[in-house]
């Protein structure tokens, strides 16, 4: 997946033929995806022995329905935990406790596979029901 997210583009636009129906069963993929990279996530974060070391337990994910969409934001929630803020040390140079850990970029990668199949798995079920049932 690239970091411009174009990739999501294109499938978002693809999605907007599939049966209403779908909703249903994608948004059990988005959300079952949304708790692997989330935890995924929290176990790439584990940082021992500094402030940050509740960073990991402030990552989490919050399903949105802007105008009929279906979104998961995952990330650190602000406030959460005490080390919330540390967010920064997915990218940190090195010069701060340790070089930049990259998981939340490492568990979208690990888990992009399996939420393309969960997709087209929720599509082709929905499909399936709408031509079943008439």
């Amino acid at each position: 997946m690239t970091d411009d997210f174009s990739d999501l583009y294109e499938l978002a636009a693809d999605l907007s033929s599939v049966p209403a129906e779908a909703n249903k069963n994608v948004l059990k993929a988005i959300q079952f995806t949304s708790v692997e990279i989330k935890n995924d996530w929290r176990q790439g974060a584990e940082v021992s022995g500094s402030f940050a070391s509740s960073y990991p337990a402030s990552i989490d994910f919050d399903i949105k329905f802007p105008g009929g969409a279906i979104e998961s934001e995952i990330g650190p929630s602000l406030g959460k935990t005490p080390g919330s803020g540390a967010g920064f040390l997915e990218e940190a140079p090195g010069g701060v406790d340790g070089p930049p850990t990259h998981a939340g970029r490492n568990a979208l990668e690990a888990n992009e596979e399996d939420f393309y199949r969960g997709l087209e798995i929720a599509i082709t079920n929905a499909v399936v029901d709408k031509v079943e049932g008439g």
